[in-house]
């Protein structure tokens, strides 16, 4: 398939409410809706994990980080921007306040990660869905994240709904965003 019946292909699973196994900006990744609590669930249980830990959301403009989390401070835009100009090494923020997002992926504090991403596939997928989707590690719970196809566990594999068939033989640079929070124009990092 092609890069774009490949984007077809998966936003037609992500509208079924299906999970779906994607390349990202970082390693490969399981993904689903963002706002479909069932599809969520399911990628707990695809990846042994326990349903009070939050998973990081995935969008692709700043419009739709504005439409999750409200206004964005002045620091944090150039923080976002820069790192997506410099392409340095993707992070992903920790907002306070989150609208219109499945509870199971707030975290015990009602906060929530997530990443504007600037990797040509997943940019492309969210526009084409038109709503920001679930990115976690493609790993069972308490495993190292794949950073290439070849290293997705079998058992992962076997669960999913779709593979997507692109980037398969590319080996990421990173095993994880760096994840931070911002606090009165402050970075504290909780992921580096």
């Amino acid at each position: 398939m092609s890069f774009y019946e490949e984007i077809e292909k998966s936003v037609e699973i992500l509208k079924k409410g299906k999970s779906l196994l994607y390349p990202t900006d970082t390693v490969w990744g399981l993904g689903c809706d963002a706002f479909n609590m069932q599809a969520i669930n399911k990628i707990c249980k695809i990846k042994n994990r326990n349903f009070s830990k939050s998973m990081i959301v995935l969008v692709e403009k700043m419009d739709r980080l504005r439409q999750l989390v409200g206004d964005i401070t002045d620091f944090t835009r150039k923080i976002l921007i820069d790192n997506i100009a410099n392409k340095n090494k993707p992070i992903t923020i920790v907002y306070n306040h989150v609208n219109q997002i499945a509870y199971n992926l707030l975290r015990k504090d009602n906060t929530l990660a997530i990443r504007l991403t600037y990797d040509p596939f997943c940019v492309c997928l969210i526009r084409n869905f038109d709503r920001p989707i679930i990115s976690t590690s493609a790993n069972l719970s308490g495993f190292s994240p794949p950073k290439s196809f070849s290293e997705i566990s079998p058992s992962i594999l076997k669960e999913i709904d779709y593979a997507v068939n692109f980037h398969r033989k590319k080996i990421s640079n990173y095993s994880s965003s760096s994840i931070i929070k911002i606090v009165s124009d402050q970075v504290k990092i909780l992921r580096s």
